[in-house]
């Protein structure tokens, strides 16, 4: 017979297996990364928000890179080993690299025992209270008159609202936006507003370390919202989900299933419509899409493009139509198999046009072909 001992304790040794697991994961698929400073900056509303920073590998040039992570993710989008290291690649080229993680995550100030801060914040603090301050913080310490920005997701989409804001101090020069939609009616075919607001309560994080072991080994069709299975490798797949992944907050799923019920980009009060100001964004801007990008489809970065009031503006999808490996996802614009070769270059090409430059200028010949094969994807504003 069973008794309710004999349940409970079946529970608590079911618990201790799957904490064991996820203790294990941790250990064998973590992926230590060392950067060449860490540093702090704080906002206005009292978070400490951490930057690492890679020094530039060369002479080049004097404007620092401030690189914005994406959803749920942390500094490992654009650093998780050496083969997928977007931030390692630009320092290589020459350029002061930065890497904010925004709150709540990663060496920024968590949600903990006696922290004193919950999971409450929305996305308006990443635009509004965490790029203003690591942006100050970079100013500070490189003495550079202005910085550009690499946003990928959710961290394009906090450039465009930081970028629109009329009371914004920074000066930016260019802006490189890497799946950053501006509408969410497609997204919100594939992924519910309404679930989206009802898991606000789970602390996915240390799930996924749990599962990270059989992670890349298959692919149910939930899994390719995130990535193009054909150009991910399950060595990464398990990797990323022990390192990058972050944990939600509470509103910030609340305003993200808004946006996808609603077909709307705002802040959670209704006080701006992100979407109606991007035409206020003046900077230079590159827009990368993935072909097959269910979160992130063309035609809504496409939207985002044509609404920016910037008149120097590149829109480009990576597709096999536009000659690339492969049709890419979300999730692999940057960690994916042909990531380093192919994505990697165009935004390396396009910072190398607007941030001034030793090593632009001297640009020999031989570059010459590989600028006439990024012409050759490009989609261009008429």
């Amino acid at each position: 017979m069973v008794t309710v001992a004999t349940v409970i304790g079946a529970i608590i040794v079911g618990l201790a297996l799957l904490v064991y697991a996820g203790f294990l994961a941790a250990r064998y698929f973590f992926v230590p990364r060392y950067p060449d400073e860490l540093h702090y900056a704080r906002t206005a509303d009292g978070w400490r928000i951490a930057l690492t920073r890679y020094r530039p590998m060369k002479p080049g040039s004097p404007e620092p890179l401030l690189l914005v992570h994406g959803l749920g993710a942390n500094r490992y989008n654009f650093d998780l080993t050496d083969d997928y290291s977007l931030a390692r690649t630009l320092a290589a080229a020459g350029y002061d690299v930065w890497l904010v993680e925004l709150r709540g995550r990663g060496y920024s100030m968590r949600p903990r025992l006696f922290s004193g801060v919950r999971y409450d914040w929305s996305f308006d603090e990443y635009a509004e209270q965490d790029l203003p301050a690591a942006a100050q913080a970079i100013l500070r310490a490189t003495s550079a008159q202005r910085l550009h920005l690499v946003g990928f997701s959710i961290g394009a989409l906090a450039s465009y609202a930081w970028l629109s804001d009329p009371h914004r101090a920074t000066e930016i020069g260019s802006l490189v936006s890497i799946a950053g939609p501006a509408t969410f009616r497609r997204a919100g075919s594939h992924l519910s507003g309404r679930v989206v607001r009802q898991i606000r309560w789970l602390r996915h994080r240390f799930l996924m370390r749990v599962l990270a072991p059989i992670s890349g080994y298959f692919h149910p069709s939930p899994l390719h919202l995130i990535h193009n299975p054909e150009n991910t490798d399950g060595y990464v797949q398990r990797r990323a989900m022990v390192n990058l992944i972050a944990n939600f907050s509470r509103n910030e799923l609340l305003q993200y299933g808004d946006w996808l019920c609603n077909d709307t980009f705002r802040s959670i009060d209704h006080r701006r419509d992100y979407r109606a100001e991007l035409p206020r964004i003046t900077v230079p801007t590159l827009f990368l899409a993935g072909a097959r990008d269910l979160l992130a489809p063309p035609d809504a970065v496409k939207d985002a493009f044509e609404a920016v009031g910037a008149t120097d503006k590149r829109f480009v999808i990576c597709s096999r139509a536009q000659k690339f490996s492969v049709n890419y996802g979300h999730f692999d614009l940057l960690l994916g198999n042909h990531a380093a070769r192919e994505i990697y270059p165009l935004v390396l090409e396009w910072l190398d046009a607007h941030a001034p430059s030793a090593r632009a200028q001297a640009l020999t010949p031989a570059a010459e072909p590989t600028r006439a094969a990024t012409d050759r994807t490009e989609r261009t504003a008429g």
